[in-house]
């Protein structure tokens, strides 16, 4: 799960880290975020879009998981996209950044953690306690204001 912390949002339930040589290399050329609502490549700051079929939105982050570049609805077929302070990037569904309402200077924790529980009830917009549990020593997401992103709708937590 990848948290906005700064605005306490839920970037993407189900991201899919590339890791291998030709994961990385394939990227989203011939995907469609069907299986996954995030692709996620360490170690990486710079990005194409060469052979792709849709438009996508690109957040780049630094070490401290601070956004430090993002590029909304990005098309198919751009050859460079480089952030030079980045050391990951995140390729999101178009429109996510705008939902999500993400800017530069926006904290992220890429590798969030959620109890089974817990997991359930934020699948059925509901957080009624504070025992989330995030890895990475982050401090926990919870609470009203806490706005899930999925399939292109924004629901407060407050609605359901």
């Amino acid at each position: 799960m990848i948290i906005n912390l700064t605005k306490k949002k839920i970037l993407a339930q189900n991201p899919k880290a590339a890791r291998s040589f030709a994961e990385r290399g394939r990227g989203m050329i011939g995907r469609n975020f069907e299986n996954f609502d995030a692709m996620v490549f360490d170690r990486c700051n710079c990005i194409h879009t060469l052979l792709m079929s849709i438009t996508i939105d690109v957040l780049f982050v630094n070490r401290d998981n601070v956004v430090c570049e993002l590029r909304k609805s990005l098309k198919p077929w751009r050859p460079f996209i480089r952030s030079g302070k980045a050391i990951s990037v995140i390729e999101l569904p178009q429109g996510a950044i705008e939902k999500s309402e993400t800017k530069i200077g926006d904290v992220l924790n890429l590798n969030a953690e959620v109890t089974q529980e817990r997991e359930e009830e934020l699948k059925q917009k509901i957080l009624s306690t504070p025992e989330v549990a995030i890895s990475m020593n982050c401090p926990p997401v919870i609470g009203d204001k806490l706005e899930f992103i999925k399939n292109g709708n924004t629901t407060h937590a407050s609605e359901k």
